[in-house]
């Protein structure tokens, strides 16, 4: 049995394990944060190393799992005003869950897709304003959909996104290369990704 608290890694307030609050964080761990110091543990790169903590997020898998599908439930039901729709493209299933959930919670209105086929198919139907899509994806890369989904609509926005490209040189690549308008190191932080689709969407109009 795991303790009904455990103290933050960074304040040492005392976290009660049974109301634990997620973070938005677009990554594939939904983690946990503080309420006091509102630490999220998706920057603690040696949380892994707190046996205790691991013990007890080992515990809440199962909430953690709930909660994804909840928030993308709570996505694909909501009415949104917002003229732009952003289809976001990723082959990892729990990725796709959360990022349409955290952009949808932005006001936009939400596609997905699990591969860069189906992206295609999809991007000639509902023509999205803004194309979210990892870089790195079996068959076509997130790269490679760039520069197509381009070739079918010049106008059409594309921002790449993968947790390796994390260097300026691959980051002109992807724009000057592949003709990506933008480009995003994972795990993406929530405030920048706001600003881009709200850069990109202002360029649209």
């Amino acid at each position: 049995m795991i303790p009904e608290t455990l103290p933050c890694p960074l304040c040492k307030s005392p976290i009660e394990i049974a109301a634990a609050k997620w973070c938005d964080c677009l990554s594939k761990k939904l983690s946990v944060v503080c309420p006091r110091c509102h630490l999220c543990f998706c920057k603690l790169q040696k949380f892994a190393m707190e046996p205790e903590w691991t013990a007890a997020l080992r515990e809440l898998l199962e909430r953690q799992t709930v909660e994804k599908f909840r928030r993308a439930l709570a996505a694909s039901e909501s009415k949104v005003a917002h003229a732009q729709t952003v289809l976001i493209v990723d082959d990892d299933e729990e990725i796709r869950l959360i990022a349409e959930y955290t952009v949808a919670r932005m006001g936009y209105r939400t596609f997905t897709a699990s591969d860069a086929e189906e992206a295609l198919k999809m991007a000639a139907e509902v023509r999205p304003d803004i194309v979210l899509t990892d870089a790195l994806m079996p068959k076509i890369d997130g790269r490679e959909l760039c520069r197509r989904l381009k070739y079918l609509d010049p106008k059409m926005k594309v921002v790449v996104m993968s947790a390796l490209y994390t260097s300026t040189r691959y980051r002109v690549e992807a724009i000057h290369d592949f003709r990506a308008d933008e480009y995003l190191a994972k795990p993406i932080n929530f405030k920048r990704l706001r600003e881009v689709l709200e850069q990109l969407t202002a360029k649209a109009a």
